[in-house]
Protein backbone atom coordinates (compact mmCIF):
# COMPACT_ATOMS: atom_id res chain seq x y z
CA UNK A 1 0.00 0.00 0.00
CA UNK A 2 1.28 3.11 -1.04
CA UNK A 3 1.45 6.30 1.75
CA UNK A 4 -0.46 9.02 -0.19
CA UNK A 5 0.59 12.32 -0.22
CA UNK A 6 0.39 14.02 3.62
CA UNK A 7 -1.90 17.63 4.09
CA UNK A 8 -0.22 20.11 5.19
CA UNK A 9 -3.11 22.36 5.56
CA UNK A 10 -6.18 21.51 4.95
CA UNK A 11 -8.74 23.75 4.59
CA UNK A 12 -10.01 26.42 6.76
CA UNK A 13 -12.19 24.82 9.52
CA UNK A 14 -15.26 28.10 10.19
CA UNK A 15 -16.29 27.96 13.83
CA UNK A 16 -20.13 29.58 13.63
CA UNK A 17 -22.53 28.38 16.38
CA UNK A 18 -21.97 29.47 19.93
CA UNK A 19 -22.84 26.14 21.44
CA UNK A 20 -19.98 24.73 19.20
CA UNK A 21 -16.43 24.06 21.73
CA UNK A 22 -12.80 23.24 20.94
CA UNK A 23 -10.40 20.84 23.06
CA UNK A 24 -6.98 20.73 22.73
CA UNK A 25 -4.73 18.15 23.94
CA UNK A 26 -1.56 17.98 24.19
CA UNK A 27 0.85 14.90 23.34
CA UNK A 28 -0.79 11.88 24.31
CA UNK A 29 2.06 9.58 23.61
CA UNK A 30 0.13 6.45 23.51
CA UNK A 31 -1.05 6.57 27.02
CA UNK A 32 -4.52 5.59 26.15
CA UNK A 33 -6.37 5.25 29.17
CA UNK A 34 -5.31 9.02 30.53
CA UNK A 35 -6.78 10.37 27.15
CA UNK A 36 -9.90 7.93 28.08
CA UNK A 37 -9.86 9.85 31.66
CA UNK A 38 -9.86 12.87 30.00
CA UNK A 39 -12.87 12.46 27.58
CA UNK A 40 -14.56 10.57 30.14
CA UNK A 41 -14.21 12.90 33.00
CA UNK A 42 -14.00 16.97 31.99
CA UNK A 43 -14.55 16.49 28.54
CA UNK A 44 -18.07 14.43 28.54
CA UNK A 45 -20.06 13.38 25.21
CA UNK A 46 -18.59 13.94 21.98
CA UNK A 47 -21.57 15.17 20.50
CA UNK A 48 -22.06 17.38 17.15
CA UNK A 49 -21.18 20.32 19.18
CA UNK A 50 -17.45 19.35 20.16
CA UNK A 51 -14.12 19.07 18.41
CA UNK A 52 -11.59 17.40 20.22
CA UNK A 53 -7.93 18.03 18.63
CA UNK A 54 -4.67 15.85 18.93
CA UNK A 55 -1.55 18.13 18.61
CA UNK A 56 0.63 15.91 17.63
CA UNK A 57 2.76 12.76 19.33
CA UNK A 58 -0.18 11.20 19.93
CA UNK A 59 1.76 7.45 19.59
CA UNK A 60 4.84 5.76 20.20
CA UNK A 61 6.65 5.75 23.93
CA UNK A 62 3.43 4.55 25.68
CA UNK A 63 1.94 1.51 25.70
CA UNK A 64 -1.38 1.71 23.74
CA UNK A 65 -0.81 3.47 20.50
CA UNK A 66 -2.97 0.78 19.06
CA UNK A 67 -6.29 1.78 20.45
CA UNK A 68 -5.56 5.49 20.06
CA UNK A 69 -5.32 5.14 16.36
CA UNK A 70 -8.79 2.69 16.10
CA UNK A 71 -10.19 4.88 18.97
CA UNK A 72 -9.52 8.40 16.47
CA UNK A 73 -10.69 6.34 13.57
CA UNK A 74 -14.02 4.99 14.89
CA UNK A 75 -14.63 9.04 16.59
CA UNK A 76 -13.05 10.65 13.48
CA UNK A 77 -16.08 13.06 13.17
CA UNK A 78 -15.51 14.38 16.71
CA UNK A 79 -11.27 14.02 16.96
CA UNK A 80 -9.54 15.81 14.51
CA UNK A 81 -5.25 15.63 14.70
CA UNK A 82 -2.21 16.97 13.88
CA UNK A 83 0.93 14.87 12.84
CA UNK A 84 3.77 15.06 15.21
CA UNK A 85 7.42 14.36 14.88
CA UNK A 86 6.68 10.96 16.16
CA UNK A 87 3.88 10.22 13.54
CA UNK A 88 6.24 11.72 10.72
CA UNK A 89 8.59 8.86 11.70
CA UNK A 90 6.64 6.04 11.22
CA UNK A 91 5.50 7.27 8.37
CA UNK A 92 9.31 7.33 6.86
CA UNK A 93 9.41 3.79 9.16
CA UNK A 94 6.69 2.60 6.46
CA UNK A 95 8.18 3.85 3.28
CA UNK A 96 11.60 2.70 4.60
CA UNK A 97 10.09 -0.88 5.41
CA UNK A 98 7.74 -1.26 1.89
CA UNK A 99 10.13 0.90 -0.91
CA UNK A 100 13.40 -0.19 0.81
CA UNK A 101 16.24 2.78 0.87
CA UNK A 102 13.80 5.60 -0.89
CA UNK A 103 13.02 7.11 2.88
CA UNK A 104 11.34 10.31 1.73
CA UNK A 105 7.77 11.03 1.95
CA UNK A 106 5.41 13.91 0.11
CA UNK A 107 3.25 16.52 1.82
CA UNK A 108 0.99 19.04 -0.34
CA UNK A 109 4.22 21.57 0.53
CA UNK A 110 7.42 19.55 0.36
CA UNK A 111 8.13 16.77 -2.00
CA UNK A 112 10.86 15.62 -0.49
CA UNK A 113 10.70 15.11 3.12
CA UNK A 114 12.75 15.01 5.28
CA UNK A 115 16.08 17.24 5.20
CA UNK A 116 19.26 16.09 7.01
CA UNK A 117 18.31 17.57 9.77
CA UNK A 118 15.84 15.30 10.59
CA UNK A 119 17.03 12.33 12.96
CA UNK A 120 15.50 9.11 11.00
CA UNK A 121 12.85 6.36 12.67
CA UNK A 122 14.20 4.40 15.76
CA UNK A 123 13.58 0.63 16.45
CA UNK A 124 10.87 1.66 18.40
CA UNK A 125 9.11 3.48 15.40
CA UNK A 126 10.03 0.31 12.79
CA UNK A 127 8.40 -1.97 15.95
CA UNK A 128 5.21 -0.18 15.78
CA UNK A 129 4.43 0.28 12.34
CA UNK A 130 4.46 -3.88 12.36
CA UNK A 131 2.38 -3.42 15.33
CA UNK A 132 -0.16 -1.22 13.75
CA UNK A 133 -0.48 -2.47 10.48
CA UNK A 134 -0.52 -0.99 6.99
CA UNK A 135 -4.33 -0.40 7.24
CA UNK A 136 -4.05 1.65 10.06
CA UNK A 137 -1.11 3.80 8.85
CA UNK A 138 -3.09 4.91 5.58
CA UNK A 139 -6.12 5.67 7.40
CA UNK A 140 -3.82 8.50 9.88
CA UNK A 141 -2.10 9.43 6.51
CA UNK A 142 -5.42 10.63 4.96
CA UNK A 143 -7.16 11.31 7.98
CA UNK A 144 -4.51 14.29 9.39
CA UNK A 145 -2.70 17.13 8.62
CA UNK A 146 0.48 18.99 10.05
CA UNK A 147 -1.46 21.84 10.54
CA UNK A 148 -5.29 23.18 10.91
CA UNK A 149 -6.77 26.37 10.97
CA UNK A 150 -10.29 27.49 13.15
CA UNK A 151 -12.02 30.50 12.55
CA UNK A 152 -13.99 31.71 15.27
CA UNK A 153 -16.44 33.64 13.28
CA UNK A 154 -18.01 35.02 16.35
CA UNK A 155 -14.60 37.17 17.52
CA UNK A 156 -12.81 36.75 14.30
CA UNK A 157 -10.38 35.13 16.00
CA UNK A 158 -8.15 32.66 13.98
CA UNK A 159 -6.42 29.46 15.64
CA UNK A 160 -3.93 27.57 14.44
CA UNK A 161 -3.19 23.72 15.98
CA UNK A 162 0.75 22.42 15.28
CA UNK A 163 2.54 20.62 16.77
CA UNK A 164 6.08 22.18 16.96
CA UNK A 165 5.24 25.72 16.22
CA UNK A 166 5.03 28.06 13.30
CA UNK A 167 6.25 31.23 13.20
CA UNK A 168 4.54 35.32 12.90
CA UNK A 169 3.36 35.25 9.23
CA UNK A 170 2.69 31.87 8.55
CA UNK A 171 0.30 30.55 6.26
CA UNK A 172 -1.78 34.39 6.53
CA UNK A 173 1.26 36.17 4.36
CA UNK A 174 0.97 34.75 0.87
CA UNK A 175 5.00 34.08 0.69
CA UNK A 176 5.66 32.85 3.95
CA UNK A 177 4.86 28.52 3.75
CA UNK A 178 6.93 27.06 6.24
CA UNK A 179 9.00 23.99 5.93
CA UNK A 180 7.23 20.57 7.22
CA UNK A 181 10.64 20.12 9.37
CA UNK A 182 9.62 23.33 11.63
CA UNK A 183 6.13 22.50 11.64
CA UNK A 184 6.66 19.40 13.73
CA UNK A 185 10.09 19.45 14.84
CA UNK A 186 11.19 23.40 15.66
CA UNK A 187 11.94 24.45 19.09
CA UNK A 188 14.36 27.71 18.54
CA UNK A 189 14.87 29.93 15.60
CA UNK A 190 17.50 32.26 14.80
CA UNK A 191 15.76 35.42 15.68
CA UNK A 192 18.09 37.62 13.02
CA UNK A 193 16.62 34.94 10.28
CA UNK A 194 13.88 33.13 10.53
CA UNK A 195 14.63 30.89 7.53
CA UNK A 196 16.56 29.04 10.11
CA UNK A 197 15.04 26.91 12.88
CA UNK A 198 16.43 23.87 15.14
CA UNK A 199 15.37 21.51 17.34
CA UNK A 200 18.38 22.17 19.63
CA UNK A 201 19.35 25.47 20.66
CA UNK A 202 23.09 24.74 19.86
CA UNK A 203 22.63 24.23 16.29
CA UNK A 204 21.84 28.03 15.58
CA UNK A 205 23.34 31.60 16.29
CA UNK A 206 20.91 33.90 18.05
CA UNK A 207 18.80 31.18 18.88
CA UNK A 208 15.69 32.48 20.48
CA UNK A 209 12.59 29.97 21.75
CA UNK A 210 10.38 30.72 18.88
CA UNK A 211 7.13 31.29 20.77
CA UNK A 212 9.29 34.57 22.25
CA UNK A 213 8.97 35.99 18.47
CA UNK A 214 5.06 36.30 19.27
CA UNK A 215 5.48 38.68 22.40
CA UNK A 216 6.09 41.82 19.53
CA UNK A 217 4.68 40.42 16.45
CA UNK A 218 2.64 42.72 13.65
CA UNK A 219 -0.71 44.52 15.14
CA UNK A 220 -2.67 42.33 12.01
CA UNK A 221 -1.74 39.17 13.45
CA UNK A 222 -2.94 40.10 16.99
CA UNK A 223 -6.21 37.45 16.57
CA UNK A 224 -4.16 34.80 16.26
CA UNK A 225 -3.32 31.69 18.99
CA UNK A 226 -1.06 28.59 18.39
CA UNK A 227 -2.27 25.91 20.14
CA UNK A 228 1.19 23.03 19.99
CA UNK A 229 2.57 19.95 21.98
CA UNK A 230 6.42 19.10 21.07
CA UNK A 231 8.10 20.91 24.25
CA UNK A 232 7.87 18.46 27.39
CA UNK A 233 10.61 20.16 29.15
CA UNK A 234 9.29 23.65 28.95
CA UNK A 235 6.46 22.01 30.19
CA UNK A 236 2.51 23.99 30.07
CA UNK A 237 3.38 26.95 28.85
CA UNK A 238 0.38 29.57 28.20
CA UNK A 239 1.14 32.93 26.84
CA UNK A 240 -1.09 35.47 25.19
CA UNK A 241 -0.57 33.85 21.37
CA UNK A 242 0.82 30.78 22.01
CA UNK A 243 -0.41 27.83 24.57
CA UNK A 244 2.11 24.97 24.93
CA UNK A 245 0.48 22.24 25.96
CA UNK A 246 3.02 19.24 26.63
CA UNK A 247 3.09 18.90 30.06
CA UNK A 248 5.11 15.36 29.84
CA UNK A 249 1.97 13.07 30.34
CA UNK A 250 4.25 9.70 29.31
CA UNK A 251 6.94 10.84 31.34
CA UNK A 252 4.54 11.06 34.76
CA UNK A 253 4.04 13.72 34.29
CA UNK A 254 0.34 14.98 33.11
CA UNK A 255 -1.80 15.13 29.83
CA UNK A 256 -3.41 18.71 29.65
CA UNK A 257 -6.23 19.67 27.66
CA UNK A 258 -7.51 23.39 26.41
CA UNK A 259 -11.06 24.01 25.93
CA UNK A 260 -12.40 27.06 24.10
CA UNK A 261 -16.01 27.79 25.21
CA UNK A 262 -18.13 31.05 23.43
CA UNK A 263 -19.90 32.73 26.62
CA UNK A 264 -22.76 34.69 24.97
CA UNK A 265 -23.01 37.13 27.85
CA UNK A 266 -19.37 38.09 27.63
CA UNK A 267 -19.68 37.82 23.60
CA UNK A 268 -15.73 36.17 23.49
CA UNK A 269 -14.59 32.69 23.87
CA UNK A 270 -13.33 31.76 27.60
CA UNK A 271 -10.72 28.74 27.99
CA UNK A 272 -10.90 25.97 30.78
CA UNK A 273 -7.47 23.94 31.30
CA UNK A 274 -8.19 20.50 32.20
CA UNK A 275 -5.29 17.98 33.68
CA UNK A 276 -5.43 14.49 34.31
CA UNK A 277 -2.06 12.74 36.24
CA UNK A 278 -0.05 9.97 34.61
CA UNK A 279 -1.17 6.78 36.14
Amino acid sequence: MILPILTTLPQVINITDPKDRLIFIGDVHGQFDELQEMLNTKIGTLDSHTTVVLLGDFLVKGPKSVEIVDFIVSHQDHIKFVFGNHEVLLFLAYVQEHLGMSNHISFTTDKNFPPKSFKPPKQIHKDLVKKLGNERLIQLAKLGSVTLRFNLSLTNEILFAVHAGMLPGDFIEEDQIPPIVELVDMKYVNEQDWTQSSREEEDLKHSKRWYKLWDDCDPEFENITVLYGHDAKKGLNLRKHTKGLDSACVKGGSLTALEYTYDSEKGRYITTLHQVHSH
